[in-house]
Protein backbone atom coordinates (compact mmCIF):
# COMPACT_ATOMS: atom_id res chain seq x y z
CA UNK A 1 0.00 0.00 0.00
CA UNK A 2 1.56 3.60 -0.71
CA UNK A 3 -0.04 5.38 1.87
CA UNK A 4 2.21 8.57 1.33
CA UNK A 5 -0.09 8.72 -2.18
CA UNK A 6 -2.94 8.27 0.28
CA UNK A 7 -1.35 10.47 2.01
CA UNK A 8 -1.50 13.31 -0.30
CA UNK A 9 -4.64 12.48 -2.12
CA UNK A 10 -6.64 13.08 1.04
CA UNK A 11 -4.92 15.93 2.10
CA UNK A 12 -5.39 17.45 -1.03
CA UNK A 13 -9.65 17.27 -0.65
CA UNK A 14 -9.37 18.06 2.55
CA UNK A 15 -7.26 21.13 2.69
CA UNK A 16 -9.83 22.00 -0.76
CA UNK A 17 -12.97 21.37 2.03
CA UNK A 18 -11.16 23.20 4.78
CA UNK A 19 -10.91 25.88 2.68
CA UNK A 20 -14.60 26.47 1.83
CA UNK A 21 -15.45 26.57 5.23
CA UNK A 22 -13.15 29.62 5.48
CA UNK A 23 -14.96 30.59 2.36
CA UNK A 24 -18.60 30.04 4.56
CA UNK A 25 -17.56 31.96 7.25
CA UNK A 26 -16.21 34.91 5.45
CA UNK A 27 -12.76 34.42 7.13
CA UNK A 28 -9.55 34.62 5.55
CA UNK A 29 -7.11 32.30 6.66
CA UNK A 30 -4.70 32.84 9.54
CA UNK A 31 -7.16 35.60 10.77
CA UNK A 32 -10.02 35.81 13.49
CA UNK A 33 -13.45 34.52 13.81
CA UNK A 34 -16.25 36.60 16.44
CA UNK A 35 -19.26 35.66 15.35
CA UNK A 36 -21.65 33.68 12.73
CA UNK A 37 -25.18 33.54 11.93
CA UNK A 38 -26.88 30.40 13.72
CA UNK A 39 -27.24 28.78 10.15
CA UNK A 40 -23.86 29.34 9.02
CA UNK A 41 -22.59 28.28 13.10
CA UNK A 42 -24.58 24.79 12.43
CA UNK A 43 -22.97 24.38 8.62
CA UNK A 44 -19.57 24.72 9.54
CA UNK A 45 -20.22 22.29 12.72
CA UNK A 46 -21.23 19.58 10.13
CA UNK A 47 -18.21 19.17 8.68
CA UNK A 48 -15.36 20.78 10.62
CA UNK A 49 -15.77 17.39 13.03
CA UNK A 50 -15.22 14.79 11.29
CA UNK A 51 -12.88 16.78 9.15
CA UNK A 52 -10.86 17.10 12.12
CA UNK A 53 -11.16 13.36 12.76
CA UNK A 54 -9.76 12.56 9.14
CA UNK A 55 -6.97 15.15 9.69
CA UNK A 56 -5.74 13.07 13.05
CA UNK A 57 -5.83 9.61 10.92
CA UNK A 58 -3.86 11.01 8.49
CA UNK A 59 -1.48 11.83 10.84
CA UNK A 60 -1.55 8.70 12.87
CA UNK A 61 -0.82 7.28 8.84
CA UNK A 62 2.39 9.83 8.97
CA UNK A 63 3.68 9.18 12.54
CA UNK A 64 3.95 5.24 11.47
CA UNK A 65 5.65 5.92 8.68
CA UNK A 66 8.39 7.80 10.36
CA UNK A 67 8.05 6.33 13.45
CA UNK A 68 11.34 4.64 14.57
CA UNK A 69 13.53 6.36 12.27
CA UNK A 70 12.85 9.85 14.15
CA UNK A 71 13.49 8.92 17.32
CA UNK A 72 16.64 6.63 16.44
CA UNK A 73 20.04 8.39 16.15
CA UNK A 74 19.88 8.76 12.42
CA UNK A 75 16.68 10.88 11.93
CA UNK A 76 15.56 10.81 8.33
CA UNK A 77 13.60 13.93 6.26
CA UNK A 78 9.39 12.64 6.36
CA UNK A 79 8.19 10.56 3.90
CA UNK A 80 5.38 12.93 3.20
CA UNK A 81 6.11 16.62 2.16
CA UNK A 82 3.24 18.17 2.37
CA UNK A 83 3.94 21.95 2.89
CA UNK A 84 3.00 23.14 -0.39
CA UNK A 85 0.42 25.75 1.25
CA UNK A 86 2.37 27.30 4.17
CA UNK A 87 2.89 30.36 2.89
CA UNK A 88 -0.71 31.10 2.85
CA UNK A 89 -0.75 30.48 6.62
CA UNK A 90 0.65 33.46 8.71
CA UNK A 91 1.86 32.68 12.05
CA UNK A 92 -0.97 33.69 14.60
CA UNK A 93 -1.52 33.20 18.09
CA UNK A 94 -4.11 30.08 17.44
CA UNK A 95 -3.85 26.75 19.75
CA UNK A 96 -2.29 23.59 18.18
CA UNK A 97 -4.22 20.93 16.46
CA UNK A 98 -5.72 18.38 18.63
CA UNK A 99 -4.06 15.09 18.43
CA UNK A 100 -6.80 13.09 20.37
CA UNK A 101 -10.18 11.81 19.41
CA UNK A 102 -12.44 13.38 22.37
CA UNK A 103 -13.17 10.16 24.50
CA UNK A 104 -17.30 9.05 24.82
CA UNK A 105 -18.61 9.70 28.29
CA UNK A 106 -20.13 6.17 29.31
CA UNK A 107 -21.35 8.14 32.58
CA UNK A 108 -25.13 8.24 32.87
CA UNK A 109 -25.06 11.39 34.85
CA UNK A 110 -22.85 13.05 32.76
CA UNK A 111 -25.11 12.70 29.64
CA UNK A 112 -28.31 14.21 31.21
CA UNK A 113 -27.05 16.32 33.86
CA UNK A 114 -24.80 18.17 31.60
CA UNK A 115 -26.67 20.90 29.72
CA UNK A 116 -25.35 21.16 26.04
CA UNK A 117 -23.14 23.78 24.71
CA UNK A 118 -25.42 24.67 21.77
CA UNK A 119 -28.24 25.38 24.10
CA UNK A 120 -26.33 28.11 26.45
CA UNK A 121 -25.86 30.22 23.08
CA UNK A 122 -28.85 29.40 20.82
CA UNK A 123 -31.54 28.89 24.13
CA UNK A 124 -34.39 27.08 24.83
CA UNK A 125 -36.84 26.85 21.92
CA UNK A 126 -39.48 29.45 21.60
CA UNK A 127 -42.42 29.14 19.29
CA UNK A 128 -43.59 32.61 19.69
CA UNK A 129 -40.13 33.98 17.92
CA UNK A 130 -39.84 34.36 14.12
CA UNK A 131 -37.89 31.91 12.34
CA UNK A 132 -35.80 34.39 10.25
CA UNK A 133 -34.74 36.83 13.29
CA UNK A 134 -33.26 33.39 15.28
CA UNK A 135 -31.45 32.16 11.87
CA UNK A 136 -29.80 35.64 11.48
CA UNK A 137 -29.49 35.95 15.31
CA UNK A 138 -25.49 35.82 15.78
CA UNK A 139 -23.48 33.59 18.32
CA UNK A 140 -19.64 33.52 18.78
CA UNK A 141 -17.51 31.42 16.90
CA UNK A 142 -14.15 32.56 18.39
CA UNK A 143 -13.86 28.88 18.90
CA UNK A 144 -14.72 28.04 15.46
CA UNK A 145 -11.85 30.26 14.10
CA UNK A 146 -9.64 29.12 16.19
CA UNK A 147 -10.01 25.28 15.25
CA UNK A 148 -10.38 26.19 11.59
CA UNK A 149 -7.25 27.76 11.50
CA UNK A 150 -5.47 24.76 13.96
CA UNK A 151 -7.02 22.52 10.82
CA UNK A 152 -5.27 24.33 7.79
CA UNK A 153 -1.92 24.60 9.47
CA UNK A 154 -1.97 20.53 10.38
CA UNK A 155 -2.56 20.11 6.83
CA UNK A 156 -0.04 22.60 5.43
CA UNK A 157 2.73 21.06 7.68
CA UNK A 158 1.55 17.63 7.94
CA UNK A 159 5.22 15.97 8.57
CA UNK A 160 5.25 18.56 11.52
CA UNK A 161 2.11 16.97 13.50
CA UNK A 162 3.35 13.78 12.75
CA UNK A 163 6.70 13.99 14.83
CA UNK A 164 4.27 15.89 17.34
CA UNK A 165 2.32 12.14 17.62
CA UNK A 166 5.77 10.54 17.74
CA UNK A 167 7.28 12.45 20.91
CA UNK A 168 4.08 11.36 22.64
CA UNK A 169 3.57 7.79 21.48
CA UNK A 170 7.37 7.57 23.02
CA UNK A 171 6.46 9.09 26.55
CA UNK A 172 3.31 7.02 25.90
CA UNK A 173 5.48 3.84 25.76
CA UNK A 174 7.39 4.90 28.87
CA UNK A 175 4.53 5.27 30.79
CA UNK A 176 3.33 1.84 29.87
CA UNK A 177 6.51 0.22 30.44
CA UNK A 178 6.50 2.22 34.05
CA UNK A 179 2.73 0.63 35.03
CA UNK A 180 1.48 4.20 34.98
CA UNK A 181 -1.76 4.57 33.48
CA UNK A 182 -1.99 6.79 30.25
CA UNK A 183 -4.11 6.62 27.08
CA UNK A 184 -3.10 3.97 24.48
CA UNK A 185 -3.79 5.59 20.85
CA UNK A 186 -5.00 9.29 19.59
CA UNK A 187 -7.85 7.14 18.01
CA UNK A 188 -10.98 6.36 20.54
CA UNK A 189 -11.82 3.10 20.49
CA UNK A 190 -15.13 2.34 17.58
CA UNK A 191 -15.99 4.62 15.49
CA UNK A 192 -14.45 8.35 14.78
CA UNK A 193 -16.28 11.86 16.02
CA UNK A 194 -18.36 13.32 13.42
CA UNK A 195 -19.15 9.67 11.70
CA UNK A 196 -22.33 9.24 9.70
CA UNK A 197 -23.64 6.03 8.23
CA UNK A 198 -24.96 7.69 5.78
CA UNK A 199 -23.08 10.77 4.02
CA UNK A 200 -24.72 14.11 3.82
CA UNK A 201 -21.12 15.44 2.37
CA UNK A 202 -17.80 14.42 0.72
CA UNK A 203 -16.29 14.52 4.02
CA UNK A 204 -17.73 11.67 5.11
CA UNK A 205 -16.04 9.60 2.29
CA UNK A 206 -12.78 11.02 3.39
CA UNK A 207 -13.43 9.97 6.89
CA UNK A 208 -14.33 7.15 5.86
CA UNK A 209 -11.07 5.95 3.92
CA UNK A 210 -8.84 7.49 6.41
CA UNK A 211 -10.52 5.93 9.14
CA UNK A 212 -9.87 2.76 6.97
CA UNK A 213 -6.37 3.41 6.12
CA UNK A 214 -5.64 4.53 9.80
CA UNK A 215 -6.44 1.09 11.16
CA UNK A 216 -4.95 -0.81 8.15
CA UNK A 217 -1.51 0.75 8.97
CA UNK A 218 -1.84 0.27 12.29
CA UNK A 219 -2.43 -3.27 12.25
CA UNK A 220 0.68 -3.80 9.76
CA UNK A 221 3.00 -6.05 10.64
Amino acid sequence: MDYALAIRRNRDQLRQIVLALFALAQMRVGGSLFTLRRDIFAAILLILRPAESAVRRLIVIAAAQIGDSYLGRNRVAPLINTGAGQGNCPRVSTRAFKLFDPLKSFDPESIWDVEPTWQSQIGPYDPTSHYSSTIESPLDATHIGQRLNALIRALDNLPHQARRLVRWQSKRDAALKANRPTRISPMRPGLPPGWRERGIHEIDDVLRECHGLANDRLNEP
